[in-house]
């Protein structure tokens, strides 16, 4: 199996679309509603400009079957990732975010620490992160008003 993380192009916009509003990124997915594609074609372009942003995209043997995304703060880097529908229960997502680390010292040595924002009954993610040395460091409650 020949796997692989390559930087998103204008080609990929549409994958992204389609992927971006899958059922359940979108239940997982701080910002839940679906997306529209006039904002996401103006947010891709922008995403493109960003010297401050990377997205990738994840390849198994040529095939793309998800994509993780870095935004840079100071010296850490925070993580948005999903694998499309297909592909899911794979441990692909292990394997995407194992290729990252790697890949994020080599694009930006200064980056120290990555970061990733999880809800609490997304515990697949969870256990993907735990699984791979993240810790967590804290849990955030809020109530309605």
């Amino acid at each position: 199996m020949k796997e692989k993380l390559l930087l998103a192009t204008q080609e990929n916009m549409d994958l992204l679309y389609k992927w971006a509003n899958d059922e359940e990124v979108r239940k997982n997915s701080f910002s839940t509603e679906k997306i529209p594609y006039e904002n996401h074609v103006k947010w891709f372009q922008r995403l493109l400009e960003r010297e401050d942003c990377r997205q990738y995209i994840y390849y198994v043997d040529d095939v793309a079957v998800g994509q993780v995304r870095i935004t840079l703060e100071g010296d850490k880097a925070e993580i948005g990732y999903s694998i499309c529908a297909a592909a899911r229960g794979n441990g692909y997502a292990k394997k995407m975010l194992e290729l990252l680390r790697p890949q994020v010292k080599q694009d930006y040595p200064e980056i120290k620490l990555l970061v990733a924002k999880v809800k609490p009954e997304n515990i697949a993610s969870q256990k993907v992160f735990l699984g791979l040395g993240y810790e967590e460091t804290y849990r955030q409650y809020e109530i309605e008003i």
